[in-house]
């Protein structure tokens, strides 16, 4: 299993202590042994954090190699949008708990049909913009779930939210093809 995940020297490695590892080669074994009793879904939750750039690169590359060679579906969580971009067909956008998108991928990131998705995108670097710029936040704070909500999750911070948003628990609905919001006015917010 290690050779499978690239890990140089497999025989002396495997008698090694997580601290006789680097990084890359520690999220390396962890795919090893998930992928040991060949599942049919690997669950990659957060798999590049505190990773180099590099490192990420070659463990995205080894995910969605293995995933070809073996047939195991991959499902990555993840809060970075350019692993989303890179490795996923499929995704599906969650706040407070609840789905507010799902689409593939391409229809995604070229017409965000949710307030919190467009906040998301517009808070990722763009060295177009450069230095000076300032990143946009989502203004608010996320709703404690230890209550109830009532309506949209995203209202109080959503700069579209009207009357209903506050008052109803908006459903996820077609607003393309494989593409859904749950947002009461998802057609408004994909043509801003």
């Amino acid at each position: 299993m290690l050779r499978l995940v690239r890990i140089a020297d497999p025989e002396r490695r495997v008698n090694n202590y997580p601290h006789e590892m680097s990084g890359g080669m520690r999220q390396r074994a962890v795919i090893a042994m998930a992928l040991a009793c060949s599942p049919e879904l690997l669950i990659a939750d957060e798999p590049t954090t505190a990773l180099d750039v590099t490192i990420q690169a070659q463990i995205l590359r080894l995910i969605v190699d293995l995933k070809e060679r073996t047939g195991t579906a991959v499902m990555f969580i993840t809060h970075d949008l350019g692993v989303v971009a890179e490795t996923c067909q499929r995704v599906i956008v969650m706040y407070a708990g609840r789905i507010v998108e799902q689409a593939n991928v391409i229809d995604l990131f070229a017409r965000p049909a949710h307030p919190y998705t467009q906040g998301l995108m517009r808070s990722v670097p763009d060295r177009r913009r450069g230095r000076q710029h300032r990143l946009p936040e989502i203004p608010g704070i996320v709703p404690s779930l230890r209550e109830p909500i009532v309506g949209c999750s995203f209202a109080p911070r959503c700069p579209f939210a009207i009357d209903i948003c506050r008052e109803k628990t908006p459903v996820l609905r077609d607003v393309g093809s494989s593409h859904a919001a749950a947002c009461w006015r998802a057609e408004e917010v994909m043509g801003a």
